[in-house]
């Protein structure tokens, strides 16, 4: 995954320290690449000739050489004047929120999607979930995979396409609105990528990113296949996410056929009745917008199973991978309760993407 080329130059030694063991964290370290120089005379001998995408200083920018920096942020002290067109942001804050500002500075006027989707992979898989009929489980399988993904240390976001959602029942928190994320992937691309770090929340408990959308079928019905695109374009360029997972309802939507077609795998669910079987049939040969879908990347799951499958089952030619069983404890649990409890799903949906995994304990035989 690409990172970004970020530089600390400060004549304040206990800065650097502070600045240097909060970039030690696994999730800044897959971020950003950081240089720390608390001397002027090393950093200008160090940094000729090598080009760098964010310079973070409290020196006087004539004092050092910034022409190899795409943007230079000054550190300010509370009181400090700065002229309004020189890029600032207060140096004493929690380095978690000043990198964010960082990045939106950056991205505000570095975040072209087109120039960032030239940089090559972004290391993001997109994985969607689908099924030809509702009821099917799909938020609640969706969300399991993230949280078993989040628990392994990867980092993931969620993003719920549904036209009427569930989100809120499963992240209870309060939390500000992203509904403006509509707006820039319609009106404003060019800011998208600087907004997402505002716009987007995290539930605290899973780890899981997520835009806190209103329940809004209006917007969402017209919210295209392009707009999609755009989208996940943005948050791949982020680096922040090993993987974006998609929750998607049963319409035909051309945004949701758009989905599976850019995802890297398709979880499609499907009830262990004969309408469920038929209907998905239906849209997979009789749907012309899924002309486009590679069907090696599907894996047909069967959730909630009973005792078994109807009878004739294997005339539909469906390859079942999985038949995630029914859960009876579940009927009397809140979805938050289920998610937070779940020791199945999550497992043996992980099971069959595992090889997209890089596992730690994976050795390569390359060479033996």
């Amino acid at each position: 995954m690409n990172k970004l080329k970020l530089v600390l130059l400060t004549s304040d030694d206990s800065y650097a320290d502070y600045f240097s063991n909060f970039m030690l964290n696994p999730d800044n370290n897959n971020r950003f690449s950081t240089k720390i120089f608390t001397n002027k005379d090393s950093f200008n001998q160090m940094m000729r000739n090598q080009k760098q995408h964010i310079l973070l200083t409290d020196y006087n920018l004539e004092d050092i050489d910034v022409s190899v920096f795409e943007k230079t942020i000054i550190l300010r002290d509370k009181d400090e004047y700065i002229p309004e067109d020189v890029p600032n942001i207060l140096k004493y804050q929690p380095i978690k929120n000043l990198l964010d500002k960082v990045l939106a500075i950056f991205y505000e006027e570095n975040g072209n999607l087109q120039l960032l989707s030239n940089e090559g992979d972004t290391g993001s898989y997109v994985i969607s979930f689908y099924g030809g009929s509702s009821g099917v489980g799909k938020t609640l399988s969706s969300l399991c995979l993230a949280r078993h993904l989040s628990i392994k240390d990867k980092r993931v976001f969620y993003l719920n396409l549904e036209t009427v959602h569930t989100t809120l029942l499963y992240f209870k928190e309060e939390k500000e609105s992203s509904a403006e994320v509509f707006y820039y992937v319609k009106n404003n691309k060019d800011k998208l990528l600087s907004k997402i770090e505002f716009l987007k929340s995290r539930d605290d408990l899973t780890g899981i990113d997520y835009f806190a959308l209103p329940v809004n079928p209006e917007e969402m019905d017209i919210f295209t296949g392009e707009d999609l695109e755009v989208l996940i374009q943005a948050l791949k360029a982020t680096k922040d996410y090993d993987f974006i997972i998609i929750d998607l309802d049963s319409t035909l939507h051309e945004r949701n056929t758009r989905a599976l077609e850019i995802s890297d795998e398709v979880f499609w669910l499907l009830s262990s009745d004969e309408a469920s079987f038929s209907r998905s049939k239906y849209i997979l040969e009789s749907n012309t917008a899924c002309e486009n879908l590679d069907r090696a990347k599907i894996h047909f799951v069967i959730n909630k199973m009973g005792t078994d499958v109807f009878n004739g089952f294997d005339r539909f030619n469906f390859s079942i991978e999985d038949r995630l069983p029914f859960n009876e404890h579940f009927l009397l649990q809140s979805e938050e309760t289920k998610l937070h409890e779940d020791t199945v799903i999550g497992e043996r949906l992980f099971r069959l993407m595992k090889s997209l995994v890089k596992e730690d304990t994976e050795v390569s035989s390359v060479g033996n």
